[in-house]
């Protein structure tokens, strides 16, 4: 009898075809297709559109049809076995919807959680991805960069530090079509360190209906970048703007968090493009989204000795210490010290190298490592990321992302060819707005005509 038990456990009726009962067998094994054709459809129209609480219940109720026939089934297949062996088999029917039903509880409340409700009201009027009018340039008081350029050194292949200018995909299609924006923010937020500047600054555009993607890092320290209408200019550094947007709410109207819009609207107006969306994490949750990750492995271009920022008290500082050439396999704190150091190098450098780890995260994700890792990840998430993404347009969103080909992904890093000089009083770089404006549009609409016809890498092969 129990090996009629286990055969209805595999499939629902072939327990009862065993033991004789056809007519049983086959009402079984239909109800089963049922079932299993409803999972099908509601996993098909659940991915087109959205995912709210009518989807969660759906697919909860199911779930539970399905146990419920199940176990009726083996219970049914199995009478006549020892009771200890048709409780084990009843056991193992059961954990695999008890698990799917708390990945399906918890993952969602994490989801309610971290993403919003609604779509964000702090998007600039935009024609397309581009805004209406660009900014007026300003004038300031400049000065030339203090150091003259050296000369590249003459690299071996496989030791070439990353490319800190921009990369093109040559013949790729010039033809438009829509664009959703996303800006990632990393913030420095830990022990020692007040409020939270945003050190991690990158605007990444994705195209619907293509592979193609554009990634722009924008530097740290800018300052004189728009910030509000006409001629209005933030005088600090640009990673400064989301801690003093959070102490004046009042002038950063329309979304959930005032640091986070003041920085889109920024961005926005620095580049002439619509923002639409941003996704903001910690040090603490990057380092620890890694290690549940179980890690990223990256080809080092660079020499990096350095020890950054602690992301918790009571923790050492995290160190690097890699040469050229080296295939590692970094881990949370390591990961953090590689993609923050900039001692050994220089902010355009760990923009690069912030861009290469992201695309390498999410090439390399596993889905038996998520699944395994759920409950950890989806705290870390809670904790750590926060997003104005709204939840109903998370589906849409995921599968544009994951679509994206690191080998059609152009990226600009906006080194001092962008700058219009450096301000006297402190040598920061003012941005040079207008050219900056003048490389997204031609790496969005036309990025074969983009770098003056040279040949370039894409970002596939620079990471």
């Amino acid at each position: 009898m129990l090996i009629a038990g286990v055969l209805s456990m595999v499939v629902p009726g072939s327990g009862q075809l065993y033991n004789g009962a056809r007519r049983r067998g086959l009402v079984l094994l239909g109800l089963s297709v049922a079932f299993l054709l409803g999972l099908l459809a509601l996993a098909t129209w659940g991915s087109l559109d959205t995912v709210d609480r009518r989807l969660l219940a759906l697919l909860l109720a199911l779930n539970l049809g399905l146990l419920a026939l199940r176990l009726f089934a083996v219970v049914d297949a199995s009478r006549g076995a020892w009771a200890v062996g048709i409780a084990v088999l009843a056991t193992l029917t059961a954990a695999p919807h008890l698990a799917v039903a708390y990945v399906t509880v918890r993952g969602y409340g994490a989801l309610e959680e971290v993403f919003a409700d609604e779509e964000p009201r702090d998007v600039l009027p935009a024609r397309g991805v581009f805004l209406v009018a660009d900014e007026p340039e300003v004038e300031v008081e400049a000065i030339a960069p203090s150091q003259p350029t050296e000369p590249a050194p003459d690299w071996p292949a496989e030791e070439k530090p990353l490319a800190r200018s921009v990369e093109v995909l040559e013949g790729a299609e010039s033809a438009p079509r829509p664009w959703t924006t996303i800006l990632l923010l990393g913030t420095d937020e830990g022990p020692g360190n007040w409020g939270a500047r945003t050190d991690t600054i990158i605007l990444v555009a994705a195209q619907h209906g293509t592979a193609r993607a554009a990634a722009f890092g924008i530097p740290r320290n800018l300052v004189q970048v728009p910030v509000g209408e006409g001629r209005e200019r933030f005088r600090q550094p640009l990673n400064a703007l989301y801690g003093f947007a959070q102490t004046k709410p009042a002038r950063f109207p329309g979304g959930q968090d005032p640091g986070a819009t003041a920085l889109k609207q920024a961005v926005s107006r620095l580049l002439g493009v619509r923002v639409d969306y941003y996704a903001l994490v910690n040090l603490r949750g990057f380092a620890d989204l890694v290690d549940a990750l179980g890690g990223v492995r990256i080809h080092v271009r660079e020499r990096l000795v350095d020890s950054v920022t602690r992301p918790a008290w009571g923790e050492p500082k995290p160190r690097i210490d890699v040469r050229p050439g080296e295939v590692r396999r970094f881990y949370g704190r390591e990961a953090l010290a590689y993609v923050r150091s900039r001692k050994d190098s220089s902010d355009y450098a760990r923009m690069a190298r912030q861009r290469c780890f992201l695309s390498a995260m999410a090439n390399q994700l596993d889905p038996v490592r998520v699944l395994r890792s759920f409950g950890r990840l989806t705290s870390i998430v809670e904790e750590n990321v926060s997003t104005d993404v709204p939840l109903d347009r998370l589906p849409r969103l995921v599968r544009l992302v994951t679509r994206i080909d690191p080998t059609q992904t152009l990226t600009v890093t906006f080194g001092p060819e962008y700058f219009f000089g450096r301000r006297k009083s402190d040598n920061h770089p003012v941005p040079h707005g207008g050219r900056m404006r003048a490389t997204v549009r031609q790496a969005l609409l036309h990025p074969d005509e983009l770098g003056g016809g040279r040949k370039l890498d894409t970002a596939g092969k620079a990471c």
